[in-house]
C-alpha cells in the first residue's frame, strides 16, 4: 500500500477518534474501541515484516501516519507508537530470538495482539539514564523467575506481550536483561495507577511481577551496563521520531482550531477576529514551527535510512533524530500556546479541545532522549569526537 494511502486511511480514523478523546481523557479510561478500528484497518501489522504478514513501511510512512492519527487523538497516536517501534526497530537491530520475534509478529498480523517494552521504575526514572533496574531475574532449574514493579506501561490493559527489562545478579557480575512476559504468564497483576496530567487515555498503568515462571528461552538478550545495545541506535530513532510526529499532529489539531476559531468569531458584531493583526501574527508563527518541525522528522527519517555519514561536517543521523526530537517538542508546545492565546479565555473550558492539546503536547517532554540528554548528545558530537 502507498504511504498516501494509509495517511488517507489515517484521517478516517482521526475524525473517529475525535469524537472519543474529550470523554475517554475526562475519565482517564482506554480507547478499546479504538484500537479495534486500528486492527481491522490492519494499522497493528504497519512496521512488521511483511514475511510474517506485515507491511514493513518505512520510517517516513510511520511517522506520517502517526502525526494524521494524533489529530483525532494523541493519546491513541502515542499508544500505537510505542507497538509499532518494536517491529520497526527490530527489523533494522535483529536482536531478539527469531523464535519470539516470529511470534509477537504474527500475533500483530493475525490476531491483533499488542506488544510494548516495560522498562521505567519509579526509583529508576527513564533506563536511558543508566540506571540499574530493581526488577530481579533469578535463575530457577526450570528457567527464570521475575520479581518487581514498572510504571508508564502503555497500553496495559490491552498488551499481550510485555518486554521486560531486569537485572541478573550472578557470577560476581551484574547483567541488564530483557525478557518476555506473556499476559497470562501466573504472577502478572496490572495496576491501574495512571491518572495524569496529559494522554490520559494511553492506559500506561504500572504492571507488577511477583514470582513470575518463565522458560530459559525467553529470555530475549542481555549485556553488562554500559555495553553497547544493538537495539539503541534504531530503537532512539523509532521512539523518538514517533513521538515527535505524535506531538507534531496534537500541536496541528490545536493549529487547525484556532484559525477555524479565527475564521468565525465576531465578538459583539465586530469584524472577525482573522483580520486582528495581533491573530495573523500568532497564525503564522504557529505554521512557522509546526512546519519546521514536520521538515526536521522528515529529514532525520530520510538520513537515518541512508545512514551516509561519509561527508565531513555532516550531522550525523543519530544527532538528526534527537534534533529533531527536541526541537519539535518545543515548537509544538509553543505552538499550542499561541493557538490558545488567539482562541482567548474560553480555551481554558474544558468543553474544548484546547485545554486538551496544552496538555497532551508536553508528554513527549519526558520520552527519551530528554532534552538534557540530547543536547549532551549534540555536544558529544560537535566537542568530543
Amino acid at each position: 500500500m502507498e504511504s498516501k494511502e494509509w495517511i488517507e486511511k489515517a484521517k478516517i480514523l482521526a475524525v473517529k477518534f475525535a469524537d472519543n478523546a474529550p470523554k475517554h481523557d475526562r475519565d482517564g479510561s482506554f480507547p478499546f474501541e479504538n484500537f479495534e478500528a486500528l486492527k481491522n484497518d490492519g494499522f497493528l501489522g504497519l512496521t512488521v515484516p511483511k514475511i510474517y504478514g506485515g507491511y514493513e513501511e518505512s520510517l517516513q510512512t510511520y511517522v506520517g501516519v502517526l502525526e494524521t492519527l494524533a489529530l483525532g487523538d494523541g493519546a491513541t497516536a502515542l499508544a500505537l507508537t510505542m507497538h509499532l517501534k518494536i517491529f520497526g526497530s527490530e527489523r533494522e537491530a535483529q536482536s531478539y530470538p527469531m523464535v519470539w520475534f516470529k511470534e509477537m509478529c504474527l500475533a500483530a498480523t493475525k490476531e491483533g495482539k499488542l506488544v510494548n517494552t516495560a522498562a521505567t521504575e519509579e526509583g529508576l526514572g527513564s533506563p536511558a539514564g543508566g540506571g540499574i533496574p530493581e526488577t530481579i531475574a533469578t535463575r530457577t532449574s526450570n528457567g527464570w523467575q521475575l520479581n518487581g514493579e514498572k510504571t508508564f506501561t502503555t497500553m496495559a490493559p490491552l498488551l499481550s506481550y510485555f518486554i521486560i527489562l531486569a537485572r541478573i545478579d550472578e557470577e560476581n557480575s551484574t547483567y541488564l536483561a530483557n525478557f518476555l512476559v506473556f499476559r497470562e504468564d501466573a504472577g502478572l497483576t496490572i495496576k491501574e495507577t495512571w491518572d495524569s496530567l496529559g494522554m490520559r487515555a494511553s492506559g500506561s498503568h504500572d504492571i507488577i511481577l511477583e514470582n513470575i515462571s518463565i522458560p530459559e528461552n525467553r529470555l530475549l538478550g542481555k549485556r553488562k551496563p554500559g555495553q553497547t545495545n544493538k537495539r539503541s541506535g534504531p530503537g532512539t530513532a523509532w521512539f523518538a521520531l514517533g513521538v515527535a510526529a505524535t506531538t507534531l499532529g496534537v500541536a496541528q489539531a490545536a493549529r487547525n482550531y484556532a484559525v477555524q476559531f479565527a475564521r468565525e468569531r465576531k465578538p459583539n458584531n465586530q469584524q472577525l477576529i482573522k483580520n486582528n493583526p495581533s491573530v495573523r501574527s500568532r497564525i503564522a508563527k504557529i505554521d512557522l514551527l509546526l512546519h519546521r518541525s514536520r521538515t526536521l522528522i522528515h529529514d532525520a527519517a530520510d538520513h537515518w535510512k541512508q545512514q551516509d555519514e561519509s561527508i565531513n561536517n555532516k550531522t550525523r543521523p543519530l544527532d538528526r533524530v534527537v534534533i529533531a526530537k527536541i526541537d519539535t517538542l518545543n515548537n509544538c508546545i509553543q505552538a499550542v500556546d499561541l493557538a490558545m492565546r488567539v482562541v482567548g479565555g474560553v480555551s481554558l473550558q474544558k468543553k474544548r479541545p484546547l485545554e486538551r492539546y496544552y496538555r497532551d503536547v508536553r508528554a513527549g517532554l519526558h520520552n527519551p532522549p530528554t532534552e538534557d540528554r540530547a543536547l549532551e548528545q549534540l555536544a558529544r558530537s560537535a566537542l568530543d569526537n
